[in-house]
């Protein structure tokens, strides 16, 4: 439990820089669709052929090219100082996580970094951009959700390739959970730990319900371990 124990404070590593990517597009795009078009209530529809199948290659085609319009995704890596208190882990001298997993990635000389990924467009610009169309919006929010899971996927690879062998941990912060999940973070604790951008003038806020605006975006920790000295 959160509070055993001496304080154990881990300093910023060196080894994690602070970074401010902007990537492209386009490819993010292409595995987004590929993934997309696998999803139940589209790949159903696309397996069929004829007007249905039709009609969701067209919502397809409108979506990517709505965001192709409106999105600009970039992702922002801080490194922060990571502590165990008699409350959880205090982050970044700003945030107490209760969380009993974190703390003992602490405790192990895990060290910290908080990442953001945005994909730069709010959802009621993409609304006016799909003409006030439902249906297209939806496929249009589903596209985007999934090409910012790519946008994750990349940012995690990138920073892999930075970390050169060490063990890297991804936890996501949500400040709404999902039906039946306990939420972990309430939305002031989600500000408090994106002001950590705020000199990086990411567009990026938590509305009071909890919700990112742009919706479009993710806040995490990243934990990670290096090989000990001389070790396998």
């Amino acid at each position: 439990m959160p509070g055993q124990g001496a304080a154990v404070i881990r300093p910023v590593e060196e080894a994690w820089e602070s970074r401010r990517m902007e990537v492209p597009l386009a490819p993010l795009l292409e595995i987004a669709l590929a993934r997309l078009a696998r999803q139940a209530q589209y790949a159903r529809p696309l397996a069929k052929g004829g007007f249905k199948a039709a009609a969701v290659q067209g919502w397809f085609d409108q979506a990517a090219a709505c965001l192709r319009a409106l999105s600009f995704p970039r992702a922002f890596i801080r490194p922060v100082g990571a502590t165990v208190t008699s409350q959880g882990v205090r982050i970044a001298d700003r945030v107490t996580l209760p969380d009993e997993a974190v703390q003992r990635d602490v405790e192990q000389g895990g060290t910290a970094s908080v990442y953001l990924l945005t994909l730069g467009y709010a959802q009621r610009d993409a609304f006016a951009w799909m003409g006030g169309d439902y249906s297209a919006h939806h496929v249009q929010s589903d596209l985007g959700n999934e090409v910012l899971f790519a946008l994750g996927r990349h940012v995690h690879a990138e920073m892999r390739a930075q970390a050169r062998g060490a063990r890297l941990r991804r936890v996501p912060i949500q400040a709404q959970g999902l039906c039946g999940q306990r939420h972990v973070w309430d939305p002031s604790r989600v500000q408090a730990l994106l002001s950590i951008f705020d000199g990086d003038r990411t567009g990026v806020t938590v509305t009071d319900t909890g919700c990112f605006e742009p919706l479009n975006s993710l806040l995490g920790l990243t934990l990670r371990f290096d090989p000990a000295p001389g070790g396998v």
